[in-house]
């Protein structure tokens, strides 16, 4: 199989997990916050048990996508796979906590609250990097204005400098006629 080929199976590949991945954590996410919400407590340990069900598939899903990420050529972006399995090591702590816990509702709140505390640093971050790089809007519309004015100043100095010269010259030749 030429590298070319290769290359291609392996981002389709990527991508359909992507989607699959997706929607395995929206899944998670909302599996989570309805079990958290159910008041029957039958019907609650029905929801954890998907819950538990999800986690069980994303961490195959990410076992199986980072093992053949691992093989074959190098060059995917080592960070993406870094952060895949950052969020392998994530659902399997989840999952052995939830297996190990007596009180799952309790437990599936504190995920649900870790969860939301990323969201929102993220968010903050997000509002971080918006507000620096308006200040550099800013800072070079400042710049640009300031480079403007100092021209159009200099530049009038110049002009009259010009006329103030020209003036004592043709005077200067008036004289001399």
């Amino acid at each position: 199989m030429d590298v070319r080929k290769f290359q291609d199976s392996r981002n389709a590949e990527l991508d359909a997990f992507k989607k699959q991945y997706t929607f395995l954590k929206s899944e998670h996410s909302s599996q989570l916050a309805s079990a958290i919400n159910e008041s029957d407590p039958s019907q609650q340990q029905i929801l954890i048990g998907r819950v538990q069900q999800i986690n069980a598939q994303l961490v195959g899903e990410l076992h199986t996508i980072i093992d053949r990420l691992n093989k074959g050529q190098p060059g995917f972006d080592s960070k993406e796979l870094d952060d895949l399995t950052a969020d392998l090591i994530q659902y399997q702590k989840e999952y052995a906590e939830l297996e190990r816990t007596k009180d799952r509702v309790a437990t599936l709140k504190i995920i649900q609250a870790g969860s939301r505390n990323k969201l929102q640093t993220a968010q903050y971050m997000y509002y971080i990097y918006i507000a620096v790089l308006l200040l550099l809007v800013f800072y070079i519309t400042y710049l640009i204005i300031k480079n403007i004015v100092f021209t159009t100043i200099i530049g009038a100095i110049v002009i009259y400098a010009i006329y103030i010269l020209y003036t004592n010259l043709s005077t200067e030749v008036k004289d001399l006629t």
